[in-house]
């Protein structure tokens, strides 16, 4: 009996002890929930200081950071030129209207802001370099000259995985270390854009952090990654080889969540940072990919072939396009035809190479993807398109 008593008492402590353990882990977690709300607050404080600047705010990349920004309980000012549509932009944002290339209308967009984030740019395969040139790097200079003169503390700057030398990439993806060597005038004017901004933050007048974000697709895009949307739309069906050369993309929502995060983060000041999510598809994986979000029959030959000889026949058919395009615009209203529009010469020269770049560097300072493999955001995208009349 005495026994029996002795080892109610033992088993009668260990719960003691086992509660009292639980009871601390409770107490821990209030402890931190707490902390956490507070931190919260502190931050949401901070938030209501920091101002914001947006440019090119009515474009694809533009409206979307201006809409995390009011998500996030920024102050934004939304800025693009007079003319631009203003269809996406978030109606709750202030829009200032200026222009890159005239100093004095991007005095008024720059009063008090604290961070410009800046999209803004010709984004066009077709343009002439004069144009590119004049927008892309002497626009951001005059920002860049307006912004240090009003002491903007510091810029996130859109420019593109495109500067780097792919014909060089190795048995791993291309870290922001990589080989430098862009392939068109577009990507030129980004890499020029990129060491005019640089001279400025290493000189100490502000600073600046570097996106290069892969091909970026996503609701609202138009132009790009969407060309291989449209164009896939267009046909009846998808028959394709094996094209091993790898293709790139990024969500733009994770452009945007990138760029803001590393706004906040002082070690990212003076450094550069590819912005691409985790797949891994070849040229041929994404146009099935499409054809399947699309609903649309399709077939991969089981024959392997060189993707330069591809590239070359799409370079043959988009200079047709063109000529199409300028002198027979009508035959673009020819079944099977209207598809050649989406190719463009540049783009075509595109699948000759394999496009892996990494993204260690920007998930090492804590950012995770929203959209980690393009499945994840494409169904929503081609969706997006057919609700507003694209496809």
């Amino acid at each position: 009996m005495e026994e029996e008593k002795k080892g109610k008492r033992r088993k009668s402590a260990k719960v003691n002890v086992e509660q009292k353990e639980e009871i601390g882990q409770i107490e821990n977690t209030v402890s931190s929930y707490q902390k956490e709300q507070s931190l919260s607050v502190e931050e949401r404080g901070q938030k209501n200081k920091q101002k914001f600047l947006v440019t090119g705010a009515c474009g694809f990349s533009g409206s979307h950071m201006v809409d995390l920004l009011v998500e996030e309980g920024y102050d934004v000012i939304a800025t693009d030129r007079e003319d631009a549509p203003r269809r996406w932009l978030n109606p709750e944002v202030k829009f200032i209207p200026s222009d890159l290339l005239d100093k004095r209308t991007l005095d008024k967009v720059v009063d008090s802001v604290d961070c410009i984030f800046h999209p803004a740019a010709i984004f066009s395969y077709s343009a002439p370099l004069e144009d590119l040139i004049r927008v892309n790097v002497i626009g951001t200079k005059n920002l860049l000259d307006v912004a240090v003169a009003n002491g903007v503390k510091k810029m996130v700057m859109w420019s593109t995985a495109g500067v780097y030398d792919v014909s060089k990439l190795g048995d791993e993806p291309i870290d922001e270390n990589g080989p430098i060597g862009p392939s068109n005038n577009y990507e030129y004017s980004k890499l020029k854009q990129e060491e005019l901004a640089m001279e400025y933050h290493i000189s100490g007048k502000i600073n600046l952090t570097i996106i290069r974000p892969a091909p970026i697709y996503g609701p609202r895009n138009l132009y790009g990654f969407a060309n291989i949307v449209f164009g896939v739309s267009k046909l009846p069906a998808v028959i394709v080889p094996i094209i091993d050369n790898r293709a790139v993309s990024v969500h733009v929502k994770d452009v945007c969540g990138a760029a803001l995060f590393l706004s906040q983060k002082d070690e990212a000041n003076g450094e550069i940072f590819n912005i691409v999510d985790d797949s891994d598809y070849s040229y041929s994986d994404v146009n099935i990919l499409v054809a399947q979000f699309l609903g649309k029959p399709y077939f991969k030959i089981p024959i392997k072939v060189n993707a330069k000889p591809i590239s070359y026949v799409l370079l043959g058919v988009a200079k047709f396009s063109r000529l199409a395009n300028k002198y027979f615009p009508i035959l673009f209203d020819l079944p099977l035809i209207d598809g050649l529009k989406y190719i463009e010469e540049d783009t075509a020269r595109y699948v000759a190479f394999s496009y892996r770049f990494s993204n260690k560097k920007l998930k090492s300072f804590g950012y995770r993807l929203k959209y980690p493999d393009l499945k994840d955001g494409l169904p929503e995208t081609i969706q997006w398109y057919r609700d507003y009349g694209y496809l």
